[in-house]
């Protein structure tokens, strides 16, 4: 039972909410703008808030993600390293547009939110989806060489040594 607990399942499981969530937030964002203005807003707002708090989750269950598939064929530090940074930036950038939905919500409580909040959030959505996608994108590129740029079929199943078998 304490497998399914582990930093690789709770990634997987995680991972890809921030993204649909950020993407969704984003399509309500822009439908407000046509149809019921502020119910969608705040409902956007809404799921911002939950869009940063699964990225905190995703980026707490990164490390252990890594540790326990650093062995595995086809792994490379290079791509995992690379994910790690953007995942970084990512969260960082959701927590903040999290943080100004949160406010929103609580500034406008009792008025309409007003059409520069929700552009500011808008941007800060686009920034948020744009991030998370390519950091799914780089994410994938971890397990699945299929989509890595220039990969062979026998990349799939190197092993990169240790490295402390490398300095030796």
């Amino acid at each position: 039972m304490t497998d399914f607990f582990s930093g690789a399942h709770l990634h997987l499981l995680v991972n890809h909410i921030p993204i649909l969530g950020a993407f969704f937030a984003l399509g309500l964002l822009l439908a407000s703008y046509r149809f019921a203005g502020d119910v969608l807003r705040r409902t956007a707002f809404v799921f911002l808030i939950g869009t940063a708090l699964a990225a905190a989750a995703a980026d707490l269950s990164g490390d252990p993600a890594a540790d326990a598939i650093e062995h595995f064929p086809g792994v490379r530090r290079d791509v995992v390293h690379e994910h790690e940074e953007l995942a970084e930036k990512a969260y960082i950038a959701a927590g903040i547009v999290g943080v100004l939905a949160l406010g929103a919500l609580v500034r406008f409580r009792r008025t309409p939110v007003p059409g520069g909040a929700t552009l500011v959030l808008l941007a800060g959505t686009v920034l948020v989806s744009g991030l998370m996608a390519y950091t799914g994108l780089l994410g994938g590129r971890v397990r699945h060489t299929e989509v890595r740029p220039g990969a062979m079929a026998g990349d799939a199943v190197k092993i990169e040594e240790s490295r402390e078998r490398r300095r030796e």
